[in-house]
C-alpha cells in the first residue's frame, strides 16, 4: 500500500474524520478514515428529504444534514426510486428493502449483518443500519460475487466502474471509500482488505457515486440519490465506554427475533427486550405500554442480586454477565415496585452465557 496524500478534515490531525488518497492492490482511492472510538461520532443514513420513492442531490443532502463527512448510499430502483437494502435511523426502520448485507450501529460497536432474503428482521439492537452489497470483505477475507444477496443487475458485476465501498478495520476505524476511476468489484475487496478492513460491503456505483468531507466535495454525484450515509460529529459525547471489535452476523439461516421478557403488573404491560447472546455486558431495552405509575420502579436480578433499578421508563439497562459460571443456567428476573414499595407483577427467564434458553 502506497500513502498518496492526506488531510485533515478538521482544524487539526487529531480529528476522528480524516480524508486521504490511497492506492491499495493497485487501485486509487479516496478515503475518508472515520475513528468510531471517538465518543462525538454518529453514523446514520439518511433518505432524500421528501422520503421514500423521491430523490435529492447529493450537495443538498450535504447541505441540509451538514454532517462531518458522507457517502452514496444502497442502490435503489430507477423506475420506482425505492432503495433496494433496509435502512434504519433513530432506531426506526425507514424502508424496508429485504437483501444484502447490512452496517449496523449500536451503542457498543458494529456489527456486519448477513440478510435473509425478503424477510423482516428485528433492528431493535441497533439505532441505524445500512444495508448494501454485494459483500466484498468477511473476517478478514476477500469475498466478492457472493450468492444468496439478492442481487441481479449486470451492472452491478461490470468489469469496470466507478465504485464506492464501506468497510471496518478491527479496531473500529470505518473507511467509506470511493475509486478514482473503474475497478472491478474483486479489485475493490482486495483493496479494502489492504485497507485494513475485516469487513465490507458494495454501494451504489456509476453515476451514483458521492463522496464528501466537511467542507470538501471529493468527488459530486453524477445524479440525484434517494439515500446517503452520513457521519456526524457531535459536540459532546454520545457514550461513555469504550467499543467493542466489528462483528460478523449471519442471520441468513436460524435467524430468531430478539426475545422478549413481559409481564402484568396491575393493569400496566412491562417489556424487556434481552439479548440474542448473552456474553460480557448486554444490554436490555425496559419499556411500559402506556407509560409506568408515578413513583413505581422496576428491578432487574441476576440470579436473585440487583442488577439495576430503573425509575423511569422507557429506558437502555445495561448489565454486566462477566462474573457468571458459562456452564451454568442463570435467572433474570424483573419486577414492578410501586411506590409504596409493594410488588406489582414480575417476570423471569432462565438463559445461559452465550445464547438464552427459552423455558
Amino acid at each position: 500500500m502506497i500513502l498518496l496524500g492526506f488531510a485533515a478534515c478538521g482544524a487539526a490531525p487529531a480529528e476522528p474524520v480524516r480524508y486521504l488518497q490511497r492506492q491499495a492492490a493497485g487501485l486509487p482511492l479516496h478515503v475518508v478514515d472515520v475513528d468510531l472510538n471517538d465518543p462525538r461520532v454518529v453514523v446514520s443514513p439518511a433518505l432524500a428529504e421528501r422520503g421514500v420513492g423521491t430523490v435529492e442531490a447529493f450537495s443538498h443532502f450535504v447541505a441540509r444534514l451538514r454532517p462531518a463527512a458522507a457517502i452514496n448510499g444502497t442502490f435503489f430502483s430507477k423506475t420506482t426510486l425505492r432503495p433496494v437494502g433496509d435502512i434504519v435511523a433513530d432506531g426506526k426502520l425507514l424502508h424496508f428493502g429485504g437483501m444484502g448485507t447490512a452496517f449496523a450501529f449500536s451503542r457498543h460497536g458494529v456489527d456486519v449483518i448477513r440478510l435473509p432474503k425478503s424477510r423482516r428482521v428485528d433492528w431493535s439492537e441497533h439505532r441505524a443500519a445500512l444495508a448494501g452489497g454485494p459483500l466484498l470483505v468477511w473476517d478478514g477475507f476477500a469475498k466478492p460475487l457472493p450468492g444468496g444477496e439478492g442481487f441481479g443487475d449486470p451492472h452491478v458485476f461490470a468489469r469496470s466502474a466507478p465504485r464506492a465501498g464501506l468497510g471496518v478495520t478491527k479496531d473500529s476505524h470505518l473507511l467509506l471509500v470511493a475509486t478514482v476511476r473503474g475497478s472491478s468489484l474483486a479489485a475493490l475487496a482486495r483493496a479494502l482488505r489492504e485497507l485494513g478492513a475485516v469487513y465490507a460491503i458494495n454501494l451504489d456505483g456509476g453515476s451514483s457515486v458521492g463522496l464528501y468531507c466537511e467542507g470538501r466535495m471529493i468527488r459530486g454525484a453524477g445524479r440525484s440519490l434517494t439515500n446517503v450515509l452520513a457521519v456526524y460529529l457531535k459536540p459532546e459525547p454520545v457514550r461513555d465506554k469504550p467499543l467493542r471489535a466489528p462483528e460478523g452476523l449471519d442471520w441468513r439461516a436460524g435467524y430468531r427475533p430478539r426475545p422478549v421478557l413481559s409481564f402484568s403488573a396491575r393493569g400496566t404491560r412491562i417489556s424487556a427486550q434481552l439479548p440474542r447472546r448473552w456474553q460480557g455486558e448486554v444490554e436490555v431495552r425496559v419499556s411500559a405500554a402506556g407509560g409506568m405509575p408515578e413513583g413505581w420502579t422496576v428491578r432487574v436480578r441476576i440470579d436473585q442480586k440487583i442488577a439495576a433499578v430503573v425509575g423511569s421508563l422507557p429506558a437502555d439497562v445495561t448489565l454486566d454477565l462477566s462474573g457468571l459460571d458459562p456452564k451454568a443456567d442463570h435467572e433474570i428476573r424483573m419486577s414492578a415496585i410501586t411506590g409504596r414499595g409493594e410488588r406489582a407483577g414480575e417476570g423471569a427467564r432462565i438463559f445461559r452465557l452465550g445464547g438464552p434458553r427459552q423455558r
